[in-house]
């Protein structure tokens, strides 16, 4: 069977088939644990989850360790959280590109998906008073630049579903979003 963006398609579409026919054995739940250092600096660490009520591990223990900028008082030993979550939003876009791309039959030869959002760092002191002043994000942008021969209502296609299918972007959906879609 072909392998399209890196996912070989028997198993994409095995995948798509078990959930169809059987939702409760797919729902899942994934686990992260954060240990606080010193100031903003915390390490989180990644391993166990859980699909249809039985525990799965990933193959190893993954850390993540996040900080503040000098700027905001940190010691810069890692992105900030609000840094990890546009990364995760991108992360789950450009994991979305290559499944949809795959189901479309479209041959990503490159993807780069920048998020840029806007936060207001007088919520999360309370100014000018608590409540006042959103603390997360206010809005997020997102662009994809993508390279591929496919045609553009093909790939606007993929970008759709790549957003529209997005536990991370869907999880955000209180916050305002635009996107556009940059072809090479």
């Amino acid at each position: 069977m072909a392998v399209i963006n890196g996912l070989e398609m028997k198993n994409v579409q095995k995948m798509i088939d078990d959930v169809r026919s059987n939702p409760a054995a797919f729902q899942s739940t994934f686990y992260a644990a954060t240990t606080w250092k010193s100031g903003y600096n915390c390490v989180a660490e990644v391993r166990d989850f859980k699909v249809g009520g039985t525990t799965l591990s990933h193959t190893r223990t993954f850390k993540v360790e996040g900080d503040h900028p000098r700027d905001f008082l940190g010691t810069d030993k890692g992105p900030s959280a609000v840094e990890l979550l546009a990364s995760a939003l991108g992360h789950c876009i450009g994991g979305g590109w290559a499944a949809a791309g795959a189901l479309l039959g479209i041959k990503i030869e490159s993807l780069r998906i920048e998020v840029e959002g806007d936060l207001d760092p007088q919520g999360m002191l309370g100014l000018p008073e608590p409540g006042k002043v959103r603390p997360g994000y206010q809005t997020f942008r997102v662009t994809h630049i993508v390279k591929s021969k496919a045609p553009r209502e093909k790939l606007e296609q993929a970008q759709k579903m790549s957003e529209d299918l997005s536990p991370v972007k869907d999880s955000l959906r209180a916050i305002s979003y635009s996107s556009r879609l940059v072809i090479q």
